[in-house]
């Protein structure tokens, strides 16, 4: 499976956010609306006959052709103006079916909204083509901890975790002491583990991460941090067709160099597609969590994972697996999937090794992605890519 360019590594201002920085502020007073109104708009949505959700379908290509009109929007079909790689390899799999797929302009500038004329009729939608019909949601399933609530109800796997209000967090220090150490702190709301915090050990520790945290978001969550590999496991039509796995940058002491000095050796090696380890802010904390310091001097044999950030973009390795993962996983995957019930869910997991038996070792589901990066199954250092692009155009069928 081809593409012609792939996602590289961005620059943030904020050490905290990743490669996918955000506005603090707008993103703050958003999750709070999140966190308290959309879970009671999923409760009327889920319940609205089809002829109103018809309606506001129509409504909204309305709207469009007011703007495009206007020229306040424009139609492009240059797909290397992609607003995400996500969107990309959408379209690059609507070129081979013949589906005249546009990307929409807003005053020149590319948005993350598309138009495809499926059956003769315009389809707007935002990044992955999925039938409005389809897109009815029980709970706010992005929520992290509306979902592992759900998902602990039938004996999911998730780790145990405790949620609170960044507002009135005085009670910091009994939630603290109420989890198994380590521990990680995260915004309720979010995705790509911006201002997530983990391997904390002390209070101290713990309430920079709640600090941290609540810049963007007004409740947290408190859990118990799983040891392994961050997967992701992506559902179409309630069929699991990609099981992608992300390891966090690592280096191995020799007793002898510094974790700087190791760090440089190993990104002097690194292969190109790889990005080099940015010894930034976020990640000089985290190996300080881990009791260290980058001029330290790593033991002999010691491994020292150098961020909670997993994947190529941030120095480590990615791999599509789904044709390696143990059976044993599958059902409960599977029961998580049905759950949800929505035609496209893309699960985080934390997992210590995907190829052995799922009872054997301690892992479980930490988050949900309504509207996953698929093209993370694309774009991995090894394994063979999975085509879910062509399974989503499938819902259309």
């Amino acid at each position: 499976m081809e593409t012609f360019s792939e996602p590289h590594s961005q620059k943030s201002s904020c050490p905290y956010c990743g490669d996918a920085p955000i506005n603090h502020k707008l993103f703050y007073f958003a999750s709070l609306f999140s966190t308290k109104i959309d879970s009671h708009i999923v409760k009327v949505t889920k319940h609205a006959p089809n002829f109103l959700r018809d309606f506001v379908d129509f409504l909204l290509v309305i709207f469009f052709k007011i703007l495009l009109f206007f020229r306040i929007v424009k139609l492009s079909d240059d797909i290397n103006k992609a607003k995400t790689f996500r969107s990309r390899v959408v379209w690059e799999e609507a070129r081979k079916r013949g589906i005249d797929m546009k990307q929409l302009m807003m005053l020149g500038s590319p948005m993350d909204e598309y138009v495809a004329t499926i059956n003769g009729n315009p389809f707007y939608f935002n990044s992955l083509p999925i039938p409005t019909n389809l897109l009815v949601m029980k709970r706010n399933w992005d929520d992290k901890f509306i979902l592992k609530e759900e998902l602990s109800k039938k004996n999911i796997p998730v780790p145990s975790y405790l949620q609170f209000s960044a507002i009135l967090s005085g009670n910091v220090e009994n939630i603290f002491y109420k989890l198994q150490k380590p521990v990680i702190i995260k915004p309720q709301m979010g995705s790509r583990g911006r201002h997530t915090m983990t391997n904390i050990h002390t209070l101290e520790q713990f309430q920079e991460g709640v600090n941290i945290a609540k810049q963007i978001c007004g409740y947290l969550v408190a859990e118990e941090h799983l040891h392994g590999d961050v997967c992701r496991a992506t559902f179409v039509n309630g069929e699991l067709m990609g099981f992608y796995k992300g390891s966090a940058p690592h280096v191995i002491g020799d007793g002898v160099k510094t974790i700087q000095e190791l760090v440089l050796e190993k990104d002097a090696k690194r292969p190109e597609r790889v990005e080099k380890v940015s010894l930034n802010k976020e990640i000089q904390e985290h190996i300080n969590r881990s009791g260290f310091k980058v001029n330290d001097v790593l033991p002999y044999g010691l491994r020292l994972q150098l961020t909670h950030r997993t994947g190529r973009l941030f120095g480590g390795v990615t791999k599509e697996m789904l044709d390696e993962l143990h059976p044993s996983f599958l059902p409960i995957l599977r029961e998580a999937a049905q759950i949800v019930d929505l035609p496209v869910i893309g699960f985080d997991c934390v997992v210590p090794d995907p190829t052995k038996e799922q009872n054997t070792q301690r892992w479980g589901i930490i988050e949900c992605n309504t509207l996953p990066f698929i093209d993370l199954h694309y774009y991995a250092l090894e394994g063979k890519p999975k085509n879910i692009a062509g399974k989503i155009w499938d819902l259309w069928s």
